[in-house]
Formats: structure tokens, sequence, C-alpha cells
């Protein structure tokens, strides 16, 4: 049994090209499902309950040392800018105790929705930006896909599980 502890290396791709100047830490985007409450005779009260595969706006926010041209590069709001993070998660071995690896990819497709070019300050780091929305995300560690929602194309699955199939069928 594998036990992460930490992410030893990652790097941010664009199209297969390594994106230069990225900062070293970068927050993941939340998955929020939308709810509805459920109310009347036999519930207790209000309940809210999530619309499967109806989710909140996603976004993640990408971030830059400096200015640099590939901050540019994914700045065009006419096209969907895909994006990777490939990584080795470190961890330990529960049975021998040993240290091990896991790779873990990520993966989002999404539009320029915000551009901070950042802070001027002699010596020091701008901190520049760019905030996608997006309609594409996943996480694959090792080579099990843990999650993928695809918002344009009704897909989501969780734990290798599609939980939208039937209502995909449906419709």
């Amino acid at each position: 049994m594998f036990k992460t502890h930490l992410v030893n290396r990652y790097n941010v791709y664009k199209s297969g090209k390594q994106l230069i100047g990225v900062a070293g830490e970068l927050t993941l985007p939340e998955v929020t499902n939308l709810t509805d409450t459920m109310e009347g005779a036999g519930t207790g009260g209000n309940m809210d309950i999530p619309v499967i595969g109806l989710l909140d706006d996603m976004e993640m926010q990408i971030g830059f040392m400096s200015l640099c041209e590939d901050i540019f590069s994914i700045m065009d709001p006419t096209e969907a800018t895909d994006l990777t993070l490939n990584g080795a998660l470190q961890g330990t071995n529960a049975g021998s105790g040993a240290v091990q690896y896991q790779n873990v990819s990520i993966s989002v497709r999404g539009i320029l929705k915000q551009f901070s070019p950042g802070t001027m300050k002699s010596g020091g780091r701008m901190d520049s930006s760019v905030t996608l929305g997006l309609s594409y995300y996943k996480i694959v560690l090792g080579n099990k896909t843990m999650l993928e929602i695809d918002r344009l194309n009704g897909v989501f699955i969780i734990n290798g599980k599609d939980i939208l199939k039937e209502v995909r069928d449906m419709c």
C-alpha cells in the first residue's frame, strides 16, 4: 500500500511544451456540486442535495514569477488552452517502509478569465498570473483516472466510475 506524503517535483506543459517561469505553487481547481433544496413532507426540514454532474464554475490560477512570453501564450480569449501538470508524488510503502514514487497527471482546459500582470519592485518577483475558466479537468494517479470532468460533453468520472453514463444514454 502506497501512502503519499508530498509532491517531489512537477512541471507544467502547454501542448507538450514546458512553460517557463511558472511559480512554485499552484492551487488546483475546486469541484463544487450545484445543489437544490429538497423540502416537504417526510424530509424533516430543508435538505440541500447535489444535482449530479452539474457543477459550479471551476477556475485555475496559474502564477508566474514575472512577465514572460509563456504567460501571453495562454491568454488568447478566442482559444481554449490545454495545460498538463505532470509530477511525482513521494510516499512510503506501508509494508516495507521504503520510499516510493507515483506519477500524478492533472489536465485542464480553459479560456482566459483574468490576467494580472503583478507588481514591480526592484529585486523582487512580479507574481504575475492568468486565471482560466475551466471546461475540462482530469486527475490521473498512477494509471487510474480518479476524476474526469468534461462539462461540454457530459462526462463526470469519479474513481474510474462513469457517473453520468446512464444520463447521457437517456438524453
